[in-house]
C-alpha cells in the first residue's frame, strides 16, 4: 500500500481509550489460559484485591462480581479518568481508582488478600509490602518475543522501546520469581506460551500500532514504508501473521513467614 492510503486507513481508525481493544480485530491459536479465568479461582467474596496498572479498568470491573472490594490504580490520569467513566453505578463503592504510580502505593501495610498485575511494571517490594500474609500476587506479562518479527521490523522491544534505548520493561516471570523467593514468597505456578496470532486486517494492524505504540514514536508518516513491509512479507489468507508471547507467574506470601509451600489451586503446563 502507498503512503497516501495507509494515511487515510491509520487516521479512519482513530485513537485508543482506556486500554481497550475492542475494535481490534484479531485470531490466534488456542492459548493454555485465560488471564481472568486464572485470576477468578483465587478469588473470594471477601476478598480485598489491588489492580496495578489498571489502565481503563476494563478486566477489573469484569472480575469484580467475584471478590468483595478492589482498587485500581494507574500512573496516568487519562486511563483513571476513562476507569471512573466505565464503572457502572452498581460497582460504585466496591471498586474505586487513584492516580498512583506502582513503585510507591499510597496505601497501608498488608491491605490486600490479591494483588493483581496485567502487563504492567513489576514492584517487588511494594508488592510485598501491601499484600496480607498469605495473599496472592498474580501477573501476566508480555514476553520478550512478542510480535517478534513485526518489533524486528522496527528495531524495538515488544513494548515499543527501542533495543538501543532500554531494555524489556516488564522483565522475565523467572526474574520477578526470584526477586519475590528472595522476600519470602512461595512459588505458586509459573507458565508461558507462544503461539501463532493474526491482525485480521490493516486496520487492526494500525489501530495497535498507534494504541501501543510500535515503536513508541510511532507515526505513519515517519513508518509507512516499515507498515508496507510487514503487509507485503507477513499478509496471508488468514491475517497478518506474527505471534504471541504471554508469561505468567503466581506467588504468595508465607504465614508468619512460615518455610511452607503455598496450596496451588491451579497449575498450568508450559506451553
Amino acid at each position: 500500500m502507498d503512503f497516501a492510503e495507509l494515511k487515510r486507513v491509520a487516521d479512519l481508525v482513530g485513537e485508543r481509550r482506556g486500554w481497550s481493544f475492542d475494535r481490534m480485530r484479531a485470531a490466534s491459536d488456542p492459548a493454555p489460559w485465560e488471564y481472568e479465568d486464572v485470576v477468578r479461582r483465587y478469588l473470594q467474596p471477601s476478598s480485598q484485591v489491588l489492580d496495578i496498572g489498571t489502565g481503563g479498568g476494563e478486566r477489573f470491573l469484569a472480575l469484580a462480581p467475584f471478590f468483595g472490594t478492589g482498587l485500581g490504580v494507574d500512573v496516568s490520569p487519562a486511563m483513571i479518568e476513562v476507569a471512573q467513566e466505565n464503572t457502572p453505578p452498581d460497582l460504585v463503592g466496591k471498586v474505586s481508582f487513584a492516580i498512583m504510580p506502582a513503585e510507591e502505593l499510597r496505601v497501608p501495610d498488608h491491605a490486600f488478600d490479591i494483588v493483581l498485575n496485567r502487563h504492567s511494571v513489576v514492584h517487588v517490594d511494594e508488592i510485598v509490602r501491601v499484600l496480607r500474609p498469605g495473599g496472592f500476587f498474580i501477573t501476566q506479562g508480555v514476553g520478550s518475543r512478542n510480535t517478534q518479527n513485526i518489533c524486528a521490523i522496527f528495531g524495538c522491544n515488544p513494548g515499543g522501546e527501542y533495543v538501543s534505548d532500554v531494555g524489556h520493561r516488564w522483565g522475565t516471570a523467572s526474574e520477578s520469581r526470584a526477586a519475590f523467593e528472595e522476600r519470602g514468597c512461595a512459588f505458586v505456578a509459573q507458565a508461558e506460551y507462544d503461539i501463532r496470532y493474526w491482525f485480521l486486517d490493516v486496520e487492526s494492524l494500525l489501530f495497535w500500532l498507534k494504541a501501543i505504540p510500535i515503536p513508541q514514536d510511532f507515526e505513519i508518516e515517519r513508518h509507512w514504508q516499515q507498515v508496507d513491509h510487514i503487509l507485503t512479507e507477513y499478509q496471508t489468507p488468514v491475517g497478518i501473521d506474527t505471534n504471541e508471547h504471554r508469561e505468567l507467574l503466581i506467588v504468595r506470601k508465607l504465614l508468619g513467614g512460615q518455610e511452607q509451600t503455598a496450596q496451588c489451586r491451579f497449575i498450568v503446563a508450559k506451553a
